[in-house]
Order: structure tokens, then C-alpha cells, then sequence
């Protein structure tokens, strides 16, 4: 007996039934996998949701007893900054950057954390009390192109873990404005402030011809015309500006080089000394061992009226017609680099290292200024 339509039509909905419902559990089933796929990449396959922070933090000033940081973040997000000693005492930092309370010649490890999260960290060494101890630092100026050969430099430097950074001005190119700085400076040498502060200087026209440096000053918390004294342990460095033979940096230079029992006397200017310059006698008089300069950009050693003179405009800026080579230098070379120095006790050593790492010049001299 043949079934009936009805038969057939019982039996057709009967399978569309059972294919409706193996097609939802099979639809169900997928859901749950692909609900298992993002969960599990979400856990733990994506990586970090990026750096709250849009500039920094960096590093603006050291001292024996407190550090102190600063920071830009992408909204008002409250940031906790702490640092531990290498025996495990915890510093808690204030919300505007300061960690207090610390101890001469140690490093600590600080972080920045953002929603309970570390967003950012380095480390620090306070300048030491002791007058024998270890201090490293390097020197670079001409530096805030942007490009591939300040990263380079900025690489090469924060491997040798400074315990600060000179740099002699031109820190912006072509111009220095606020707007610039996060591409031209903070981003570039990021990992090297995270672990150093720089002091640098104002240089010509680059950080001045917009503002008149007033970004710059900003960024590092700089005296206006970039004329100041950094005391570090046993090392002092008289910061200049941008012309040594200036009336304000001469009547600085005379004071600060007054001041002070220190082992080792630094200059920092962004314009090189050339001969006859009216500082000069007053640097051969106050033992200063070296001048570290700028605005040629190249690496020149040079020793002028009884003065060595390193010039480090290397940092990463356009070269060409902006690199002459001075007749009486005993070393000039045209290529990007970084000075690094490491002074213990009376010894003094200075090493300049191109953008590779390859040590391009080594002198080692015992501390006080060449004889005249």
C-alpha cells in the first residue's frame, strides 16, 4: 500500500525537523567554539593594550637624596610610582613624579603603574658619596632629528647604562615647539631616560629661533637662557648655553668654578671654544679637564690653549655641510655617535662609540685640565 500524501508530507517535516535541529546544535556548537577561540586569545594570545602614557616617563633630575620623573598620559588617569633599593625597601613616589628619601650611590628600580598594571619602569643610580666611586656618563648633542640615526645613537647609549646624560643643544631639528618633541626626543631616547636624566642646553637657532627656547626649557625644567650647575658626587658641570663668551656664562662660569671641592671639573657649552675665546683662561685656572661642545656635527678632540675640548654634535642630526673639519684637531671624524665617559677616582677615560658600538676614540688622562 502506497502512503499517502499526508504520509509524505509527515515525513518530509519530520526530516526538515531533525535537520533543523542537527543544523542549530552544529550552529550552537560553533558558537561555543568560537566563543572558546576568543576567549582563550583574549586571555592569552593578544598583546598589551599599549602605553597609557604619550610621553615619557622620563627621568628630569637626580640627587643623592631624591629623584624626579615626569610624564605625559593619554587622559587623567592616576599613575603610581614606586621604587625599590636592591635590598627590597619600597619608595612610593608622590602623584607629581618625586621619589624622596633616598641614598647616595645606589640604584633603584622604579615603576609607573596605571589600573594596577606596570605601564612603565627603569632604573636610577643617586650620585655617591664616596669620591672613589664609579661614574659613568655619555654626552651627544645635535641629536633631535627624528631619524634612523638617533635611534641608533639613543640604542647604543642607554646599553651602556649611564648614570646621566649631557647633551650641548640643537636637542630639536629643525625647530624645537612642543608639537615635535615626543617625535624628535622623547620617543627616540625613551629607554635612555627611563634610566638617566639629561641635562642639556640650548643651542642655536634650532631650540630657539620658534620660541625662544621656552620648549625646550619646559620639557627639562631649565633656567630660561640654559645657564646652570649640576653637582654629582665628585663631578661638577657648569652648563654654558649656547656661547661660552656670553657676559651671563662667563660671570656663571666664574662662580660656579669657585665653588666647591670637586675632583673633576666639566663644561658644557653648545658653541666650540675656538682660540682666544675670553673663557678659556679661567677654565686652565680652575682645572677644568675637558669642554664637551656641539654644533659641528661630528666627533672632534681638540686641545685648544692647553684646554681638550670634545666636540659631540653626533647625535643623530643631518650632516654634509655641517660637519667642517678644524684644521688643528687631533681627531675629526663625520659620523654619528656618543662620547662615553667613566671616571674613577683621579682616572678620567673617554671613549667615543659610533652608532654600530665601535669604538672610534679612547683617551685616558688623569683628571686635571692639560697644562698650558
Amino acid at each position: 500500500m502506497e502512503p499517502s500524501a499526508d504520509d509524505l508530507v509527515r515525513r518530509l517535516d519530520r526530516r526538515q525537523r531533525r535537520l533543523l535541529i542537527g543544523v542549530s546544535g552544529l550552529a550552537a556548537l560553533l558558537l561555543l567554539l568560537l566563543a572558546g577561540i576568543l576567549f582563550y586569545w583574549s586571555a592569552y594570545l593578544l598583546g598589551p593594550s599599549g602605553s597609557p602614557f604619550t610621553r615619557g616617563p622620563y627621568l628630569l633630575r637626580v640627587d643623592a637624596e631624591r629623584a624626579t620623573l615626569r610624564w605625559r598620559t593619554d587622559a587623567s588617569q592616576a599613575v603610581a610610582l614606586r621604587a625599590v633599593d636592591p635590598q627590597g625597601r619600597e619608595i612610593v613616589g608622590t602623584a607629581d613624579g618625586v621619589l624622596a628619601g633616598l641614598e647616595p650611590g645606589v640604584r633603584y628600580a622604579w615603576t609607573a603603574s596605571v589600573d594596577g598594571r606596570a605601564a612603565a619602569a627603569g632604573s636610577f643610580a643617586t650620585p655617591p658619596a664616596d669620591p672613589g666611586a664609579p661614574i659613568s656618563f655619555v654626552a651627544f648633542a645635535d641629536y633631535g632629528a627624528g631619524g634612523d640615526p638617533e635611534w641608533a645613537v639613543a640604542r647604543v647609549a642607554a646599553a651602556q647604562r649611564p648614570d646621566f646624560v649631557l647633551a650641548p643643544g640643537d636637542n630639536s631639528y629643525l625647530v624645537a615647539d612642543d608639537r615635535v618633541l615626543d617625535r624628535n626626543i622623547f620617543r627616540p631616547l625613551r629607554a635612555l631616560l627611563a634610566d638617566a636624566p639629561l641635562f642639556t642646553t640650548l643651542g642655536d637657532p634650532h631650540d630657539t629661533a620658534l620660541d625662544g627656547g621656552a620648549s625646550i626649557v619646559r620639557a627639562f625644567d631649565l633656567p630660561a637662557d640654559g645657564i646652570y650647575t649640576v653637582a654629582w658626587g665628585p663631578v661638577q658641570v657648569v652648563v654654558l648655553g649656547t656661547d661660552g663668551a656670553a657676559p651671563a656664562a662667563l660671570a656663571h662660569a666664574e662662580r660656579s668654578l669657585a665653588e666647591g671641592a670637586f675632583a673633576h671639573r666639566i663644561v658644557v657649552v653648545h658653541d666650540p671654544l675656538q682660540p682666544g675665546d675670553p673663557l678659556l683662561p679661567l677654565l686652565r685656572a680652575r682645572g677644568v679637564e675637558v669642554v664637551l661642545a656641539g654644533d659641528n656635527h661630528r666627533y672632534e678632540r681638540r686641545v685648544i690653549e692647553g684646554v681638550l675640548q670634545l666636540t659631540v654634535g653626533t647625535g643623530g642630526a643631518p650632516r654634509g655641510a655641517f660637519t667642517p673639519e678644524s684644521a688643528d684637531a687631533d681627531v675629526s671624524i663625520a659620523t654619528f655617535g656618543l662620547l662615553r665617559v667613566d671616571i674613577i677616582g683621579p682616572r678620567v677615560t673617554y671613549t667615543f662609540l659610533d652608532a654600530t658600538g665601535r669604538v672610534r676614540d679612547r683617551l685616558e688622562r688623569a683628571g686635571a685640565a692639560v697644562a698650558p
